[in-house]
C-alpha cells in the first residue's frame, strides 16, 4: 500500500491506480467466500458400444448427393443413418438390441437382426431403408441405443434445423461431438471417405434393423385353464390343466394340482376356457392379399370341358383375369381404392378366426400397418432374424439361386418356399429335374404343392430333409386331383397342410383339415391318424421352417401363440379337425389376446367389436397403438372393403384418382371394356366358412372338385345345430347340458344356473355375479373393492390409504402426507405443535412437512419429523453460517470504502503534480485541443 501512495506521489507515473485495483483485488481474494466452478473437459469414449455419428439431412440426387448405402436411391429416405461403434477390446454381439428415435410424434423402435456381430474398433452403419427410423429434421429428436433388456446405453439428442445438407453429427476420437461433411458411415470420423468402386454402399458394414410397433409386444401375465394338447407327442394331453404367459412367452404349465415351485400367481389373471388348448396353427403356402376375393367360380369352356393340366393354362381363362386379379387390383392399387393396408387386415384376421397365429406368402412390402401386427407373417422379421425366401415363379432351366445355396451353408436359411410341380403332366413333374440338376434340392426346402410328383421324387426328398407342403382343395378345383400324399409318406417326407389362396382354397388350415380328413377316409384308407393330420398344421410347419424352438407347441420357453377350441369330443385332436367357427373360443399371437369370445377377452383385459355369424358371434381387437392407421375399427375396415367389392360405377369415378382425367361416360367405357361384367358387382369373401352358402354351393357345382366322387364337405362337417347362445347342442363329452348356456355339465361350475359357468376363486359365486371373481376373500365390508385391493377391507367407509398413514383417505385431511410419525390427534396431518397437547390450539413451532423457510434460516425445509433441516445441516447451526456471512460482508464493506478514499486520494496528488509541472504534459495539451488520432497498426504503404 505504501508502494502506491509512493508511487502515486511520483510525477512520472499515471498507474497508480492499477496499483490500488491490484492490492484491492488481492485482499478481496483472500475473503473465505465459496465459489462454483463450471468444470470443462475432453469427454472420453466409454467401454460399451456407442453411437458415433448420425445423418439426419441426406442430400438427394438433384443436388448432388451421395448415395451413401449403394442402393441406387438417393436422399432421406434411403440414406439417413445411424452408426454404431465398438471403442472395447472385445467383439460385441448386438444381435436383439435396440435403436431408438425420440421426437414429438412419438417413439419409433427396431431391433438389430440375430447374429449380428460387431467387432472390437468396428463400426456399423444403420440405414433408414432397413431399420424404419425417420430422423426429423425439422423438429429434432434424441437417437438412442439400448441392450436387449432396454438398458439404455448411449444416446444423442439434436435440434431441428441443426446441420445443413450432407453435414453428420459425430463424435471425434476423443469422444466429443461436433460436425463433419462429408459424412463417414462405417470409418473413424477423421478419417477421408475413400472413393471406391461400387459405390459408397459397398465398402462398410450396413446392418439390418427391424422395426417395432406399439402395443404388438404382450407385457404382464395371465393363465389359461382348460385340456391341454401339447403336442410334443400324441399322448401329452393334460386333461385339466393352466399355462401361464409371461410377456408373450409361455412361462410354465402344468396340470391341475402340480403348480411348478416359483411360479407366483399374485395378482395374475386365472380364467377358465372350458375349452381345450392347443399350439396357434400355421399356414404354411398361403397368397394372402387375394383373399378378399371369394372362391372363383369358373367355367371350361374354353378348354371344351377339360381340365387343367398345370398352374399356367387357368391364368388364360377369361375370367380369371376379371374376377382374380382385376379385382384384387382395383382393391389395392393406390390409384384405384387404395385399400391394400384394409385388405391385409382383413385377410389376416380372416385366417386368425380360424385360430392361424402364422402365416406364409405375403405381398412382397411388408409395410407396417400389416406386417407387424395380427397374425404373424412367415417371410418378414420374427423370433430376431429373416432367413426366409419363396419363389412362386416358374423355375427355370437356369436358375442358379446362390442365396439359396450360400443360406444352406452358412445356417443362415430357415426355409426355402418353393411353388413346384403344381399340375398333373410330365412339364409339372419335369420341374423337380431342374431342382435336382441345379443342385437346389436342399432341406430347408418347403415344397408347395407337388402334384405331379411321384415315388422317385418323394424318395430324394425324403433322403434330404425336405418338406411338403399340401393343398387339397385347390388342387382338386383346379386339376381333379390332389399330391399323392400317401406315398409322400411313405418315403420320409414330413408333410404340412395350408389352404392356398381364396380363389381356389379354403379360408384356414382349420378348414383344410376337413378336406384332408375327408380323403383320409375315403379314399387313402385311413393312412393318417388324427394326430397326424393335426401335426400338418402345427409342429409340423414349425419344425420344416427351423421356427420348432419358438412355436408348434405348448412348452414353458416358446412362444404364447395359441388357439383354444371349445371340447365337444374325447379325443382331442378328432376335437380339432371337426372343429368350425363357432367352435372356436380364443385366439393369441406373441401373448396377445386377438379374436374369441367375448367374455373371454374381457377377462383378458382387451376391447373388442363383435363380428357377427350365422347364430353365433365372437369379438376381435384390430386396433394396435403406435402403428400407422393402428386406430382402424373392425367395422370401418370391412365397411370400407364390403362397399368396394360392390365396385358401382358412380362410387369409383368419385373415388378413382385414375378417374382424375376422364369424364363419367369415358370413365365408364373404359371400366366396362376392362373388366366387363364387374360393374355388377361381386361380394368380399366372408371371415367365417359357417354359414358361408356361396363357398358351399361353388363347391358342390364344380365338376374337378367332384370328379373322384361327390364331396359334400357341408353334411360332414358343418351341419351343426346351435344353441341360442351360439354353441353346438351335440356334443360327445358328458353330453349334457342341463340348462342350455353353451357350457356342458363337465365343464360348467353350475350346472343348473344358465347365467353362471365360471367360479374362477372356487368362493361358490360365479364369475359373472362375484364382484371379485379371481379373489376368494371377496368384498368383506361390502364398500365394492375387493379384500385383497382394500387398504381397510373391514371398513365399508375406507378403500385407500394413499400415503399410508393408517387414516384412509376419505377421512384423512391431508391424504397425501405421512403423519404416521407425527400426528397426535389423528386427523392425518402433521401436528403444527410438538408439545405435552394433543390438539392442534398451540402454534410454539410451526412446521408442517414440505415447507420451505428461507427468512431466517439458509434454506431450510421442513422434514417428515416435524424439524426443520438444511440442505447440509439442521437448522440450528444457521445462525453459525449466518455470522460467518455476516463478518465477510462487513469486511468487503471495509474494502470498498477504503478503495473509495484510496481512489480520491490519487485523483488530489495527481492534480497537485500536475499544476507543479505543466512542461511535462505539454504534448498531451496539444493532442487534446487538436484531437490528434492513434497511428495505425501498420505504417502505410507508399
Amino acid at each position: 500500500m505504501l508502494v502506491c501512495l509512493r508511487w502515486g506521489m511520483s510525477r512520472t507515473s499515471n498507474g497508480h491506480s492499477i496499483c490500488w485495483f491490484l492490492v484491492i483485488g488481492f485482499l478481496i481474494s483472500t475473503l473465505p467466500i465459496s465459489t462454483t466452478f463450471i468444470q470443462t473437459s475432453s469427454a472420453e469414449l466409454p467401454n460399451h458400444i456407442v453411437i458415433s455419428e448420425i445423418l439426419v439431412s441426406p442430400n438427394n440426387e438433384d443436388y448432388n448427393g451421395t448415395d451413401w448405402n449403394g442402393d441406387g436411391k438417393f436422399g432421406q429416405y434411403n440414406d439417413q443413418f445411424v452408426e454404431l461403434h465398438n471403442p472395447t477390446n472385445s467383439d460385441i454381439n448386438i444381435s436383439n438390441w435396440i435403436l431408438e428415435f425420440a421426437g414429438d410424434d412419438g417413439s419409433q423402435t427396431c431391433s438389430i437382426g440375430w447374429d449380428t456381430v460387431l467387432p472390437t474398433g468396428g463400426y456399423m452403419v444403420f440405414y433408414r431403408v432397413d431399420s424404419g427410423l425417420e430422423f426429423d429434421y425439422f423438429d429434432g429428436g434424441t437417437v438412442k441405443i439400448s441392450d436387449p433388456y432396454k438398458n439404455l446405453l448411449d444416446s444423442f439428442t439434436f435440434e431441428g434445423y441443426g446441420n445443413y445438407w450432407d453435414v453428420s453429427y459425430a463424435r471425434d476420437s476423443s469422444g466429443n461431438w461436433t460436425n463433419i461433411t462429408p459424412p463417414t458411415p462405417g470409418i473413424a470420423n477423421e478419417e477421408i471417405w475413400p472413393e471406391v468402386e461400387g459405390g459408397p454402399g459397398s465398402n462398410h458394414p450396413i446392418g439390418t434393423c427391424y422395426a417395432n410397433t406399439g402395443d404388438l409386444y404382450h407385457e404382464g401375465s395371465y393363465v389359461l385353464k382348460g385340456r391341454i394338447v401339447t403336442m410334443e407327442s400324441e399322448n401329452s394331453v393334460i386333461p385339466s390343466g393352466s399355462v401361464m404367459v409371461t410377456d408373450g412367452m409361455i412361462e410354465a404349465v402344468w396340470e391341475e394340482g402340480s403348480m411348478p415351485s416359483g411360479i407366483d400367481l399374485q395378482g395374475v389373471p386365472i380364467v377358465d376356457t372350458a375349452g381345450t388348448i392347443y399350439p396357434g396353427i400355421i399356414d404354411s403356402h398361403n397368397h394372402i392379399h387375394y383373399n378378399m376375393v371369394p372362391l372363383w367360380d369358373y367355367s371350361l369352356d374354353h378348354r371344351n370341358g377339360d381340365f387343367y393340366e398345370n398352374r399356367y393354362q387357368w391364368r388364360n381363362n377369361p375370367t380369371y383375369s376379371i374376377d382374380v386379379t382385376g379385382a384384387k387390383s382395383l382393391i389395392q392399387g393406390w390409384d384405384y381404392w387404395d385399400l391394400e393396408h384394409e385388405s391385409m387386415k382383413y385377410v389376416e384376421v380372416r385366417a386368425i378366426v380360424g385360430g392361424t397365429t402364422a402365416v406364409q406368402g405375403n405381398p412382397t412390402g411388408d409395410d407396417d400397418e400389416f406386417a407387424s401386427i395380427l397374425a404373424r407373417n412367415i417371410e418378414y422379421y420374427n423370433f430376431g432374424r429373416d432367413y426366409m425366401h419363396t419363389k412362386v415363379t416358374q423355375l427355370e432351366s437356369d436358375y442358379v439361386g446362390n442365396h439359396i445355396k450360400n443360406g444352406n451353408q452358412s445356417g443362415e436359411l430357415d426355409a426355402w418356399f418353393l411353388h413346384l410341380a403344381e399340375g398333373t403332366d410330365e412339364s409339372s413333374r419335369a420341374e423337380f429335374d431342374i431342382l435336382v440338376e441345379n443342385e437346389l434340392l436342399v432341406g430347408e426346402l418347403m415344397l408347395i404343392h407337388g402334384t405331379g410328383l411321384g415315388q422317385a421324387e418323394f424318395s430324394a426328398m425324403g433322403d434330404v430333409g425336405a418338406d411338403l407342403v399340401w393343398s387339397p382343395t385347390s388342387n382338386l378345383l383346379l386339376y381333379g386331383d390332389t399330391t399323392d400324399v400317401v406315398t409322400a409318406k411313405a418315403e420320409g417326407v414330413t408333410i404340412s397342410l395350408a389352404p392356398d389362396w381364396s380363389p381356389s382354397g379354403t379360408k384356414s388350415p382349420l378348414h383344410e383339415l376337413k378336406m384332408a380328413d375327408w380323403l383320409d377316409s375315403n379314399r387313402f384308407g385311413n393312412v393318417f391318424s388324427d394326430y397326424e393330420l393335426v401335426q400338418m398344421v402345427t409342429s409340423n410347419p414349425a419344425d420344416g421352417m427351423n421356427w420348432d424352438e419358438h412355436v408348434g407347441r405348448i412348452k414353458a420357453g416358446l412362444s404364447a401363440d395359441i388357439m383354444v377350441v371349445d371340447s365337444f369330443r374325447n379325443d382331442p385332436y378328432r376335437n380339432l379337425i371337426e372343429a368350425i367357427d363357432p367352435d372356436m373360443k380364443l385366439t393369441i399371437v406373441g401373448g396377445l389376446p386377438i379374436f374369441g369370445d367375448d367374455f373371454l377377452l374381457t377377462q383378458l383385459g382387451v376391447n373388442s367389436e363383435v363380428i357377427q355369424g350365422d347364430g353365433f358371434s365372437k369379438s376381435v381387437d384390430v386396433t394396435f397403438e403406435g402403428v400407422a392407421k393402428g386406430g382402424q375399427t373392425w367395422a370401418s375396415i370391412s365397411g370400407d372393403l364390403e362397399k368396394a367389392m360392390q365396385f358401382d360405377l358412380d362410387e369409383m369415378y368419385e373415388s378413382f384418382n385414375y378417374a382424375n382425367t376422364m369424364t363419367e361416360s369415358e370413365f365408364e367405357d373404359w371400366f366396362n371394356g376392362k373388366y366387363p361384367g364387374l360393374s355388377g358387382g361381386t361380394h368380399l369373401d366372408p371371415v367365417y366358412t359357417y354359414g358361408d352358402d356361396s363357398y358351399f354351393e361353388t363347391l358342390n357345382n364344380s365338376i374337378p372338385f367332384n370328379s373322384i366322387g361327390q364331396i359334400d364337405l357341408w353334411s360332414a362337417y358343418y351341419d351343426v345345430e346351435l344353441n341360442e347362445n351360439g354353441y353346438r347342442l351335440n356334443t360327445e363329452i358328458n353330453d349334457v347340458d342341463t340348462d342350455e348356456d353353451g357350457y356342458s355339465d363337465w365343464t360348467d361350475a353350475f350346472p343348473n344356473d344358465p347365467t353362471e359357468w365360471f367360479d374362477s376363486d372356487k368362493d361358490g359365486v360365479g364369475n359373472n355375479n362375484d364382484p371379485c371373481p379371481n379373489d376368494s376373500q371377496d368384498d368383506f365390508d361390502g364398500d365394492g373393492v375387493c379384500a385383497d385391493l382394500d387398504d381397510f377391507p373391514y371398513d365399508a367407509e375406507e378403500t385407500t390409504d394413499t400415503d399410508g398413514d393408517g387414516v384412509g383417505d376419505n377421512s384423512d385431511e391431508c391424504p397425501t402426507e405421512d403423519a404416521s410419525n407425527s400426528d397426535n390427534d389423528d386427523d392425518g396431518c402433521i401436528d403444527e405443535v410438538i408439545d405435552n397437547s394433543n390438539d392442534d390450539s398451540e402454534n410454539t413451532v410451526a412446521c408442517s412437512f414440505g415447507q420451505v423457510k428461507k427468512e431466517d434460516c439458509n434454506n431450510c425445509v421442513c422434514s417428515n419429523s416435524g424439524e426443520w433441516v438444511c440442505e447440509n445441516n439442521v437448522c440450528g447451526q444457521a445462525s453459525e453460517v449466518e455470522s460467518e456471512s455476516n463478518d465477510q460482508m462487513n469486511t468487503i464493506i471495509i474494502l470498498l470504502i477504503l478503495l473509495v478514499f484510496v481512489s480520491i486520494t490519487s485523483v488530489v496528488l495527481f492534480t497537485i503534480n500536475r499544476n507543479k509541472d505543466s512542461e511535462f504534459n505539454k504534448w498531451e495539451e496539444i493532442s487534446d485541443e487538436k484531437g490528434l488520432k492513434l497511428p495505425p497498426l501498420k505504417p502505410p504503404k507508399k
